[in-house]
């Protein structure tokens, strides 16, 4: 009997990458991708809905979902990867610094170069071939096949949630994220917002000045992304599969007037939630204000109220059928066992967290090696997207194949 693999070349999930990163994408603004993936599986004779997703702003962005029917005998998997690219005040980072057109898919030396290669056009393409090479194994499925082209996963998800809110509930997902090939059972989840340390705006004459006040803040907080200590200001568990773990940073400072307001990133691990962080923050902000009268402050949780937090949820088990599938494909196609746990992407979130949260079976496994974040000429190794699409598509075939 043949593969689902001999219905598949290695060009064609690379060349759809570079598709993807001919159409902008930015955050918010992800309906021309959305458009596009749609109209490719229409094409295809795949059942497709273009969502569109109300924004709070008023706006609205869209998000492609598309299905392969199965006849009702088992498991439905989604495959799962984000339009969104990561944009900086709108445009790539450091865009005057890239050698490759951001938006160019340009192939040099084995990389895939673009905004997006990594994060996630390249995983967006392999799901979509890896979905195409079981149509057009023509073989049944047990259960459906359901692909999702998703927005705003780098604005908390919105995307992942409005594809709950819409009462989409497969048993199983794998989201495709840059995970070197690791496969990714479990995630941290992330608590943002902002502390405006509130002074005086004087000039010439001694005052409260809220940029001096709110280096407090800052050294309270700890070193960039460091190991929180446990049984300090912080409440958790460390968990096992999560050392070092929890970490904060402050990411940005802005200063007006009267007020300094620090914006903050904090990796969570199981156990905490946004509730708790925000008592433990604000317990500590009352004791810099206990020692300090002129300290005054106001916390704010979540950083925006169109950007939600993303919580950390517990690991997928190793044992369920999800994990072994994908685990028994990287092995047939790779010749070799993949890591398995946190993985590669260990201090990165997914809207992994949002599917497991609905009750569905999931976890993360795609392209890409990240060496640092942001990147300037964001890349991704060809190779790697190839690899990809083929573990896919033997692990769909495993998981609701119907021969």
């Amino acid at each position: 009997m043949s593969s689902v693999l001999d219905h598949l070349s290695d060009d064609e999930p690379v060349a759809l990458a570079q598709q993807l990163i001919r159409i902008p994408s930015f955050l918010w603004r992800e309906s021309d991708a959305a458009r596009f993936v749609a109209e490719w599986f229409h094409a295809r004779d795949f059942a497709v809905e273009l969502q569109a997703v109300p924004l709070r702003d008023g706006n609205v962005t869209h998000q492609t979902v598309a299905r392969l029917a199965g006849n009702g005998g088992g498991p439905s998997l989604m495959l799962c990867g984000h339009l969104d690219t990561s944009d900086w005040q709108g445009r790539p980072f450091r865009e005057e610094q890239w050698t490759h057109d951001p938006f160019g898919g340009e192939i040099e030396d084995g990389y895939l170069y673009g905004l997006g290669a990594l994060n996630m056009k390249a995983g967006v393409a392999a799901i979509m071939m890896a979905a195409e090479a079981v149509r057009r194994s023509g073989r049944p499925l047990k259960g459906d096949l359901i692909v999702a082209c998703v927005v705003a996963e780098t604005g908390g998800g919105v995307g992942a949630l409005h594809l709950l809110a819409s009462g989409l509930r497969p048993d199983y997902c794998i989201v495709t994220e840059a995970s070197n090939l690791d496969v990714g059972l479990i995630s941290v989840g992330y608590v943002q917002g902002k502390v405006k340390v509130i002074g005086e705006f004087k000039h010439r004459v001694p005052y409260v000045n809220p940029i001096e006040k709110a280096a407090k803040v800052i050294q309270a907080f700890g070193p960039a992304y460091q190991p929180i200590p446990h049984g300090g200001w912080l409440r958790f568990a460390p968990h096992p599969l999560l050392p070092g773990f929890p970490r904060m940073a402050v990411r940005n400072i802005e200063h007006f007037q009267d007020t300094t307001t620090l914006s903050f990133d904090l990796r969570i691990v199981p156990g905490m939630t946004e509730q708790s962080v925000r008592q433990d923050l604000q317990r500590l902000l009352e004791g810099i204000a206990a020692d300090d009268p002129a300290f005054k402050f106001e916390l704010v949780i979540p950083l925006s109220a169109q950007q939600p937090n993303m919580p950390a949820r517990e690991a997928t088990p190793v044992e369920s059928p999800l994990a072994q599938a994908v685990i028994a494909a990287h092995q047939q196609v790779t010749g070799r066992m993949p890591e398995v746990g946190a993985g590669h992407r260990i201090g990165a979130t997914a809207d992994t967290c949002h599917f497991k949260g609905a009750g569905i079976t999931c976890l993360e496994y795609g392209p890409g090696f990240v060496p640092t974040w942001p990147m300037v000429d964001e890349r991704i190794e060809v190779t790697q997207i190839v690899t990809a699409t083929k573990v896919l598509a033997l692990a769909t075939e495993g998981l609701i194949g119907g021969w």
